[in-house]
């Protein structure tokens, strides 16, 4: 628990990356709050236990669960995450308090342009999702599965794999654009649920603290990934099944489109910006339905 006149802890991940991207939102919450911030890494089991995929790893939240339990136990006071890997049924001591404005929700091919691929050639990913829609686009290609930070897995380029398909947010935020190949298009390569986005959590009774960190909420990705987290408790899916969803707020509307890339359905919906949870679910709901 924060003490007076000490700066308030930030729970993150300890990569490169995850770093990058708390320290940004230590700048917006030192800019636009009274309030001190001190980073403390932690170690998740996502982290830790890199020779496994994501599927075997037991349990949800599996980049969030000791950032969680840091929360409860006052060992920090709030966490930054990925949007998207913040489970959408969270534990009732924990609120996702703000989602600061995304960046860069496309995914990219680093090594080689899809059109440009051979044959047969070997793409690097971890992601269901991104294995099913680069087998739509190309169903000649071939794919491994690999998982690690950024770096390990550019790394494996003409070593194991001809080209790895990331997220452009990483890229951007470690100053690695010039790594990129192709920006997919997102019509074809529909996102993760909360990608490019940064998510802000506490615990639910610490009032003041929320009403700080509610001062980098960005109304507008708020909106947009509320639908996409939405469609996915209604699915009652994990990061492991191949769903991209994606929000757009546009003119006042939010405009969202939700995917199973197994089932090849696909439901697009618009509606006020006031009304993303209830999108998000009602789009879901039609693929489940349908």
């Amino acid at each position: 628990m924060n003490k007076k006149n000490e700066p308030y802890l930030v729970g993150t991940r300890g990569s490169e990356l995850a770093l990058k991207q708390t320290k940004k939102v230590v700048r917006l919450l030192e800019e636009k709050t009274d309030a001190s911030y001190k980073i403390k890494t932690l170690d998740t089991i996502g982290d830790k236990e890199t020779w496994k995929s994501i599927e075997e790893i037991e349990g949800d939240g599996v980049f969030t669960r000791e950032l969680d339990e840091a929360l409860i136990n006052e060992a920090i006071d709030l966490a930054v995450h990925s949007a998207k890997d913040v489970p959408t049924d969270m534990r009732k001591e924990i609120e996702l308090s703000a989602i600061v404005e995304r960046e860069y929700p496309n995914d990219v091919l680093v090594g080689k342009e899809l059109e440009d691929l051979k044959e047969n050639a070997v793409i690097g990913t971890g992601s269901p999702r991104r294995q099913e829609q680069l087998l739509r686009a190309r169903s000649d290609l071939k794919v491994k599965k690999i998982r690690g930070n950024i770096g390990t897995r550019i790394s494996k380029i003409n070593e194991e794999v001809d080209a790895v398909i990331l997220a452009e947010a990483g890229l951007q935020r470690l100053g690695l654009e010039e790594k990129i190949t192709q920006r997919l298009p997102i019509k074809d390569f529909l996102p993760a649920p909360g990608q490019g986005a940064l998510a802000v959590t506490s615990r639910t009774r610490d009032n003041e603290l929320n009403k700080k960190i509610e001062k980098v909420n960005y109304s507008k990705t708020r909106a947009e990934v509320t639908a996409e987290r939405a469609a996915m408790n209604e699915f009652g899916l994990g990061c492991t099944i191949p769903v991209g969803a994606k929000g757009k707020v546009n003119n006042g509307k939010l405009l969202f489109m939700v995917e199973h890339v197994e089932k090849k359905k696909r439901v697009s919906i618009e509606g006020s910006i006031e009304e993303a949870e209830k999108l998000g679910r009602k789009a879901a709901k039609k693929i489940i339905g349908g």
